[in-house]
Order: C-alpha cells, then sequence, then structure tokens
C-alpha cells in the first residue's frame, strides 16, 4: 500500500519561510501551547509539525478559529505532531477539535515517555495524577475560598475540566484523539533525554535533524520543580502560602484538648481564637500544596525537542521545569557527585540556538538563569502567555515573570514576542510592540517568525 503523503496542499510556497525555509507560527489563544513549525522543501513545498494544541485559563475564544486555520494552512498533512504533555493548556483542543483533526492525516505522533500505554508503572503514574487532581478540585471547590482559584485551575488544568469557548474539554478525550483520532494508522511513539526519536519519512527527506532533551527517565528529577539560587525570583513556597485547612492530627486522643480545659490567661490578648488563628496562618495549606505539586509534576514530564535544519536550531522546551532543565545542563541532579556545573554539551548547544520556545509560559521556574545566560546574543523568542491567569507579583511569583522577561528582551535584542502583544476579540493586550522580526497578522489568529 503506497504511504500517505505528509506534504502540505494548503498554502503556497513563497508564503513560507525566509532564507533558511524556516516559520515558526504560534496561535494566539489565550493561555496555552499551540505552534505550527513549518519548513520548506527544495522543491518549495512546505512541510509542517504541530507542537501542541491547547488553551486552559483567559482563553481568547479563537481556538476553534485557529484549529480551523490550521486546516486551511497544512491542508490536513501533518508530518509530525509533538505533544509536550497532558495539560489542557496544551492539548484540549485535540478534543474540542476532534472533527477536524479526524479528517487529518499525519506521519507520526511523538509523547513524553509517560504516555506509554505499555507500560505499567506509567500508566499508574498518570492515573494517580488525574485521580488525585479531581479529588483536589472537589476538595477545593467545596471550601469555597476565592483564594483557591488559582488552584482549582491547576487540578482542572490536568483533568481538563474547566470549561472553555464551546463547552468542557476533557484531557482523556484529548490523549484518546493523540493515540487514533487522525485519518488512516498514525504512529505513536513516547521518548525520553537521550533517546533517538524516529523522523517521519516526509522530514527524513527534506534533511531535518532532531534530538531528546527531555524529560529524563529519572523520576526523582520529574519531582524536582525548584532550585531557587538558578531562577528568576522563584515564588514563596506553595507549601507555606496561606491558611491551614488541614483536619486530622499528629496526635493519639489522649493529647488532645480544648480552650476551656486552660485559664483565659494563658492565650493573652485576643483570648483562644487569636491564638488559633495566629498558629493556622503559619501552617502549609495542604490542598494547595498539592495542587500546584500536581500540575508541576506534569510540566516537568514536557518532551524537549533541538531541531536543526538549514543550519538552523530551535529549542521547543515544552513546560519544563528544574528537574527536567537539571536533567539536561548538568546531567542529572545539580549538587551530585560529577554534576555540579553545565555540561560542555549543554553549553554547546545553547549557545548555537537561534530559536527558543520559552518555557511554561515564561514562568520563574522554567528558564533557569544558568540556560538563558548560556544563550547566545540575539537568539529570538517567543512566548504564549496572559498576564493575570497564575500567580502575584506579591510573592513573586506571577506569570509571565517580569525579572525574566527582561531578561530575555536583553538576551534577545529585543526579538521577543508574546502571544498577548495583539489584541483578539478584546482580549487584554500588553503596550509593547512586536519586534522587526516578527509579522502580525491581519486576522489576528496568529504571530510568524520566518528565518
Amino acid at each position: 500500500m503506497a504511504k500517505r503523503s505528509t506534504k502540505t496542499k494548503g498554502a503556497a510556497p513563497s508564503a513560507v519561510g525566509g532564507e533558511a525555509g524556516i516559520r515558526v507560527r504560534m496561535y494566539r489563544v489565550g493561555f496555552g501551547d499551540f505552534f505550527l513549525l513549518t519548513l520548506r522543501a527544495k522543491d518549495g513545498t512546505p512541510v509542517h509539525i504541530l507542537i501542541d494544541c491547547g488553551v486552559h485559563a483567559r482563553p481568547t475564544n479563537s481556538i476553534d478559529r485557529a484549529i480551523q486555520q490550521l486546516e486551511t494552512e497544512t491542508g490536513g498533512e501533518l508530518a509530525l505532531i509533538i505533544m509536550t504533555h497532558r495539560h489542557a493548556d496544551h492539548i484540549s483542543g485535540f478534543d474540542s477539535g476532534s472533527e477536524i483533526f479526524a479528517k487529518f492525516n499525519v506521519g507520526r505522533v511523538w509523547m513524553p515517555w509517560f504516555e506509554s500505554r505499555t507500560d505499567a508503572a506509567a500508566r499508574a503514574f498518570q492515573a494517580g495524577i488525574t485521580t488525585l487532581a479531581q479529588k483536589l478540585q472537589l476538595a477545593l471547590a467545596a471550601r469555597n475560598n476565592p483564594d483557591d482559584e488559582q488552584y482549582e485551575s491547576m487540578a482542572s488544568n490536568i483533568t481538563g475540566a474547566m470549561a472553555v469557548a464551546g463547552g468542557g474539554s476533557s484531557n482523556e478525550r484529548a490523549l484518546a484523539v493523540l493515540h487514533g483520532g487522525f485519518a488512516g494508522k498514525t504512529p505513536v511513539d513516547y521518548y525520553g533525554s537521550g533517546d533517538n526519536p524516529v523522523l517521519p519519512d516526509a522530514l527524513v527527506a527534506i534533511g531535518l535533524q532532531a534530538k531528546v532533551l527531555g524529560p529524563p527517565r529519572d523520576t526523582d528529577l520529574v519531582k524536582q520543580m525548584d532550585n531557587r539560587n538558578h531562577q528568576y525570583l522563584a515564588a514563596v513556597d506553595t507549601l507555606m502560602e496561606g491558611a491551614s485547612q488541614n483536619t486530622g492530627s499528629v496526635f493519639g486522643p489522649g493529647f488532645e484538648g480544648s480552650a476551656h480545659d486552660y485559664d483565659g490567661s494563658v492565650f493573652g490578648a485576643g483570648g483562644p481564637l487569636k491564638l488559633q488563628k495566629t498558629i493556622g496562618s503559619m501552617q502549609p495549606d495542604m490542598l494547595r500544596a498539592a495542587a500546584a505539586q500536581a500540575d508541576n509534576t506534569l510540566n516537568n514530564q514536557s518532551l524537549v525537542i533541538l531541531f536543526n535544519f538549514n543550519g538552523k536550531s530551535l529549542l521547543f522546551a515544552g513546560d519544563a521545569q528544574w528537574g527536567n532543565w537539571s536533567n539536561f545542563l548538568f546531567g542529572g541532579a545539580l549538587g551530585s557527585p560529577g554534576h555540579t556545573a553545565p555540561t560542555q554539551s549543554a553549553k554547546d548547544i545553547l549557545a548555537s540556538i537561534d530559536f527558543y520556545k520559552v518555557g511554561h509560559h515564561g514562568s520563574t521556574n522554567a528558564t533557569p538563569v544558568d540556560a538563558l545566560e548560556a544563550m547566545k546574543n540575539g537568539v529570538v523568542a517567543m512566548c504564549s502567555t496572559a498576564e493575570h491567569a497564575y500567580g502575584s507579583e506579591e510573592n513573586k511569583s506571577e506569570v509571565p515573570r517580569k525579572p525574566l522577561m527582561t531578561a530575555l528582551e536583553t538576551k534577545t535584542n529585543h526579538q521577543l514576542a508574546r502571544s498577548d502583544q495583539v489584541p483578539v476579540e478584546g482580549a487584554g493586550v500588553i503596550n509593547t510592540p512586536l519586534a522587526a522580526p516578527f509579522v502580525t497578522p491581519t486576522n489576528d489568529l496568529y504571530i510568524d517568525y520566518a528565518f
């Protein structure tokens, strides 16, 4: 049986790429990643790679139009789809746009090794995170605390339960599409750091090269979310935020008592209620901590891919956080024997990249200082983000993190494009114009960079 073509029949060759024949398109859907990488073959034919397709927080109600534009642009032909990780803001579009994607011819699908359907440990691990997220959603909703909103959002990002434009979206349904919801039978591959990926024929034919830099196979590294000395002013530890809502006791009933067991004078001014509130404010809020931990664990599963084409290098980092980066930067856990400084290999890679897809929407824990410092001056960057979706400036956790954005502006020589720089149907917008290398479309759906 003849192999299906994965070359587009939708876009004009003259519209694709600059001298190197590369175009990166960042779709502007809100707080979510949706990137189309288009490469020009020698005969001028464009070949397409889709990297994630989703939105979660602060949607601009444009995801449906963006998927329709994707179909028109590619003619329903994708050489490769890369799903970096299973958060709704990276995969919800595969569910909401399933009827359109069912018509697509796709050469291959790449996912992180955590998604393997034949690895029992990986399946159990993912099922456990999903179950925890479902319980957290119910528990956080039950206590009806307005300050829990972003933690409820973290939990729903894991399950895909938060409503988006056009109705609710399920991550399980999106994953089902990725595993077999396209026209014909699409091979699915699961990769981790150091694996040699199988490129579809259409990409081999045009000379594309790819390396898998993450996620690590070491699950202990996947659990490492933060390293304050290597981040852009990291957030206050989520384990120490807010007031305690814990139930239960570490001690047995024989050690329990109430205020009535004591003379009122022992509590000082304000009495027992004030003392109780003071103690409570010093305790970790375990529901919020669990939501943040589950959210970060999925981020750290991100597939990190380095592409090389026609002498140009492009790094797509997904939402990789510290453990994932540490494995790439230092070859293992920073501080362990033999892993005390960035490896020469990591420095060489970072010094050579021409394009960087900013990790985790510009959050403080997804682009380490060491990584950005090692990148060459003038690297071009794109950041899909939306202000006020997560975190706060008060505890230095706002997304995107302002000191990181400032550092990126400097490193890129002001060649940084943010998806919230151009308004979409009245959505909020920052006041910085796009730099010269980027093309602002008239239809407001995407921002292009060609080189």
